[in-house]
């Protein structure tokens, strides 16, 4: 890999803090927390770096805004700290999305003909780009799986579709449809190949979920209780199918995170501050990390959820106007960002 160390790594201290973390219902060992700044990472409020996706070695892939608001990404090497960046052919600006173990890194950017096309870039350097035939623009990938297989949307003159897509059959997109639903959108895919996203059902008009299994059958699902919710979102499954989303109560003020098992059980939790729950990611688990809101900073602070859904506030040590929790590994390790002062982010991340 043609990593190159960052300029600002050689500029600044990387602060190792100790501190105790508790996950799972129980006291990890004292761990490690690293704050890190990606290359050309701006300083001006709304600026900086932002992970977004770790795999199961630790590798972090992320984007940097600098304060000229150019967005570029780049994967951060789990042993020495090395950044590789990632840049398809023609691009003014690049997002990241997923990382999987094999190195593969999965995303959408900006081409110069300002279309938004999605990519994968594969460890020997080559880029697939991603673009359903006939599609308008506005190609979300949403995530990469172990086999480099991928889940996406695309914008068909202003309608939503969702795809799969398997390098194994590079020319085609499989659809991913619902009957009786529209606007559907992939958020999430396993290893299994397993995808997971929402619909709006046409007769209601209301959000529900759907789970496309490996084989391709498809079944839906609704937030039972909460039937009534102004609207909700799918963001990450493990490898076990549990199903990670977060939803607006019925006066869209509050929100909530959700499982959705393999078996068809759901289970909710919700805040300890008005605001409500931002889920992010789980691991397989069962540990489940986001941002809550409507506490003491206008930023939310990070969160923990075990398997008891007891919810954990993560004593990121920084200082910071607030703190986001946005992956987490099967080793226990999570990424996040943290805002200083200028409002600008960092990155930390969490080793048990």
């Amino acid at each position: 890999m043609n990593c190159s160390s960052s300029r600002r790594n050689s500029l600044r201290s990387i602060l190792v803090l100790t501190a105790a973390l508790l996950l799972a219902g129980a006291c990890v060992a004292q761990g490690t927390f690293v704050s890190f700044d990606g290359p050309n990472a701006g300083v001006a409020s709304g600026n900086g770096t932002f992970p977004a996706a770790m795999n199961r070695l630790g590798g972090i892939a992320l984007v940097t805004v600098d304060d000229s608001h150019t967005t570029r990404a780049y994967v951060r090497h789990h042993k020495n700290g090395s950044y590789l960046q990632i840049q398809p052919p023609n691009a003014l600006a690049t997002y990241v999305t997923g990382l999987n173990s094999k190195g593969q890194v999965a995303g959408s950017f900006i081409n110069t003909n300002r279309q938004t096309l999605g990519y994968v870039r594969n460890v020997d350097g080559t880029y697939v780009i991603l673009n359903p035939p006939g599609s308008t623009g506005l190609v979300n990938v949403v995530g990469i799986n172990k086999a480099g297989q991928v889940a996406l949307n695309a914008n068909f003159s202003g309608i939503n579709m969702a795809f799969f897509w398997d390098p194994a059959n590079p020319d085609t997109y499989v659809t991913l449809s619902v009957t009786g639903g529209t606007f559907i959108a992939a958020g999430a895919i396993n290893d299994s190949g397993q995808i997971a996203g929402v619909y709006t059902d046409s007769k209601t008009n209301l959000g529900r979920g759907f789970f496309r299994n490996s084989d391709g059958s498809i079944s839906t699902f609704t937030l039972a209780p909460y039937l009534a919710v102004t609207s909700f979102g799918v963001g990450a499954m493990n490898n076990w199918g549990t199903i990670l989303g977060g939803f607006f109560d019925s006066n869209g003020s509050d929100s909530a995170l959700f499982l959705r098992y393999s078996g068809g059980g759901q289970r909710y939790a919700f805040g300890s501050s008005h605001g409500g729950l931002e889920p992010a990611a789980t691991n397989d688990n069962g540990i489940v990390v986001g941002t809550e809101f409507g506490g003491d900073t206008s930023y939310g602070n990070a969160f923990s959820v075990d398997r008891t859904l007891t919810e954990t506030m993560i004593p990121v040590p920084f200082t910071s106007q607030g703190s986001t929790a946005n992956a987490v590994n099967n080793a226990g390790q999570i990424v996040g960002t943290y805002i200083d002062a200028n409002g600008a982010s960092h990155g930390w991340i969490y080793l048990p």
